[in-house]
């Protein structure tokens, strides 16, 4: 019963993410992952934000998460917890192979570009996309895959007023 607060609405921001135009975007509210598909070889990526080279990445990929997708693969790869109601781009390096990658928080505005490298003669490499865990495409040498905040928000509605921290605090007094 809304008259009497018995639940919230957050809005939380989601990505968007396309190769080539935007008619092919799709969307996201947790995470989009840019992952090496099947064979055992590591991806090399090179990352750009806003049209500027940020890193290239020698890695099984990377994740670009929102605020409310921090907790799931992000944390799990070694990135930040953040607070669900805020807007910023988190991103992770999944498995990077150099000591010097961490994951970076970038503003809600920035346009994550990340290019496919080869790392092998043939260039065959192929790199799979996810959108919340859900596979969408594949990408090979050459190609370029642009992430940015969405235009739409999702409304979450919470039906308990236990905080963000309070949720958090319970979960890692379980795993501690």
């Amino acid at each position: 019963d809304a008259s009497k607060g018995s639940y919230m609405l957050e809005q939380r921001m989601m990505l968007t993410g396309h190769k080539g135009g935007c008619e092919n975007a799709r969307v996201a509210l947790n995470d989009i992952v840019i992952h090496r598909s099947g064979n055992l070889q590591i991806l090399s990526l090179n990352v750009y934000v806003n049209g500027e080279l940020l890193s290239t990445y020698q890695a099984d990929g990377i994740i670009i998460s929102t605020p409310t997708g921090s907790t799931g693969y992000n944390m799990s790869a070694g990135g930040p917890i953040v607070d669900p109601k805020g807007t910023m781009l988190v991103l992770t390096p999944n498995n990077a192979h150099n000591l010097n990658s961490k994951s970076i928080v970038l503003d809600a505005e920035d346009i994550v570009e990340i290019e496919i490298l080869s790392r092998r003669i043939q260039k065959d490499e192929v790199a799979c996309v996810s959108f919340d865990g859900d596979f969408v495409q594949e990408l090979v040498v050459g190609d370029r895959f642009v992430i940015s905040k969405a235009i739409n928000c999702t409304t979450i509605c919470k039906i308990n007023k236990r905080s963000f921290l309070e949720i958090l605090r319970k979960k890692m007094e379980t795993y501690t």
